[in-house]
């Protein structure tokens, strides 16, 4: 493109949410920066849009955003974001649990109610042992999520966690090699608050079964204690405050750009080149919101001197989960067998742990699920603007999806051709089909229904590889200080001195949180950032 600017001191290869807050803080620091995005609009996994009918605005991808409102980077930029249109509701439920038998639990905002909660359930004992034994890591593993493992300081901190639990209950070493579904059945005797508990690290791109789920799991609980709050007006405005933002403090922001090479000067990371042949040069730094395989595959393909074991270990980075999405406009707003649940937040919809355990084994065998578990979440229980009056819309997702079938664990003999359009519609049956059994008279209620496949990740973005909405699996094997690879020690740092890479792909994982993209401003502007 002929209109791009010529150069930077901070040109961003990707505008995801990481990419916008890390230019934010490197604006107000006295830094000019460019971000060059493939997508058609910036903000990446964080989008909203009226997929069909006038009126509906669907969250085509994320639509929580507890981890973002519960860090620093809303306590520093959120004055000047909330200028930008953002803002924020909580639901009553922060999430829940729903058996196919009528079974449920609830994990309300109010602690008393959540008391009562816990003490219908039996389950008072269970949750007041298991954070009392994990509770004294929080601070901690706080610390850690603010910055990379890499640090002399985050080195502290996490070996303080692993000596000073070596007595608890619930040793930190135990988190960190620990699953889900092991955590639940030691400290929970239901199956519904099991249910309510153990989906969550599949989020994160953690199984039920994977070492670290364990630790993702009490985190997710911990971290939802204050609620699940969402962007009223949908996810993308998030993205349209970050990008107001950005561009009011002087930024610039081009999309539809697809950025071909990272170009290397005297050992140094110095400018990019554009698929059109434009090159931006960059003064200080060039930030990539990508996965390692992309990284040292393509984007650095041309470059000597990157260490051969470096490029082996990008190409061996693993997907191993994909994300089945449906976006329901309904005619009116769906209610559970149990009432509690039309509250709002996110819910578990299943069959127990079991079933969670078995239908995420299928799909990592490239099966459909015969019964896949559900992610439930419906914006309109405690956000009106998002539907018109009377209706609602609801964003399902199945995270324990393959990433290409070649069959089905039911039988039938769809999926033998990956994600065709036939395979899609049959699998979206199916999930109706499951959530009708704790929503009855759900599929007589649907309007439109609009179906996001692995494959359709794949395409919008090369971060979710063959469909990985985690860009990639994030067990102990890629998480932590092997995340993305061992290479970069759970840091931003790449191989190439001025290249920093951020985003789902680097610690600490997939979510909406602006860590990465804080803890990379930071580390080029050699400060701290306060409120």
């Amino acid at each position: 493109m002929n209109d791009l600017p010529k150069h930077a001191d901070v040109v961003f290869v990707g505008a995801g949410h990481n990419a916008l807050v890390a230019a934010a803080y490197l604006l107000e620091a006295g830094r000019s920066v460019v971000l060059l995005d493939q997508m058609a609009q910036p903000g990446g996994w964080v989008r909203t849009a009226e997929l069909g009918a006038p009126g509906f605005h669907h969250d085509v991808y994320s639509a929580l955003h507890p981890a973002f409102v519960g860090g620093p980077a809303w306590a520093e930029l959120g004055a000047d974001l909330k200028r930008h249109g953002l803002d924020y509701v909580t639901a009553p439920l922060a999430t829940g649990a729903s058996l196919h038998d009528g079974r449920a639990a609830v994990l309300p905002v109010d602690q008393q109610a959540l008391a009562e909660e816990l003490d219908r359930l039996g389950e008072s004992a269970g949750w007041s042992s298991l954070f009392a034994a994990a509770g004294p890591y929080f601070p901690g593993l706080m610390e850690l999520l603010g910055d990379g493992l890499d640090t002399p300081a985050a080195q502290a901190t996490l070996a303080g966690l692993v000596t000073s639990g070596r007595d608890s209950a619930l040793p930190f070493t135990q988190l960190l090699s620990g699953s889900a579904r092991d955590l639940v059945r030691r400290f929970f005797v239901t199956e519904e608050l099991r249910l309510l508990a153990a989906p969550w690290p599949l989020h994160l791109g953690i199984g039920p079964e994977d070492p670290a789920g364990a630790l993702w799991t009490v985190f997710a609980l911990g971290m939802m204690a204050g609620g699940n709050p969402a962007p009223i007006g949908g996810s993308g405005r998030l993205a349209d405050a970050l990008t107001g933002l950005v561009v009011e403090r002087g930024g610039e922001v081009f999309c539809d750009v697809n950025v071909e090479e990272i170009l290397v000067d005297g050992g140094r990371a110095t400018a990019v080149r554009t698929g059109s042949g434009a090159i931006v040069a960059a003064g200080q730094a060039v930030i990539a919101s990508v996965t390692p395989d992309k990284l040292y595959g393509s984007l650095l393909r041309n470059v000597a001197g990157v260490p051969e074991g470096v490029r082996e270990q990008a190409a061996g980075y693993r997907y191993k989960r994909g994300c089945f999405q449906l976006n329901l406009a309904l005619s009116a707003r769906p209610r559970f067998a149990d009432p509690r649940l039309d509250a709002g937040g996110a819910l578990n919809l299943g069959r127990g742990v079991d079933e969670l355990v078995v239908s995420v084994r299928q799909a990592e065998a490239g099966l459909l699920p015969e019964h896949p578990s559900i992610s439930w979440h419906e914006p309109t229980a405690v956000d009106a603007t998002r539907a018109p009056q009377g209706k609602a819309v609801v964003r399902i997702q199945v995270l324990d999806a393959p990433l290409s079938p070649i069959g089905d664990a039911a039988g039938t003999t769809r999926g033998v051709q990956g994600w065709s359009v036939s395979t899609a519609e049959a699998f979206a049956d199916r999930v109706l089909a499951e959530a009708e059994a704790h929503l009855p008279g759900l599929t007589g209620t649907v309007l439109e229904r609009h179906i996001t496949t692995p494959a359709d990740l794949a395409k919008a973005s090369p971060n979710a590889g063959p469909g990985d909405h985690g860009a990639g699996e994030n067990s102990l094997a890629q998480g932590l200080v092997q995340r993305p690879i061992p290479a970069h020690g759970g840091g931003y740092r790449t191989a190439v001195p001025g290249l920093w890479m951020i985003g789902a792909a680097t610690w600490p994982g997939p979510a909406v949180s602006g860590g990465s993209g804080r803890a990379v401003a930071r580390a080029i502007v050699g400060g701290d950032f306060r409120p």
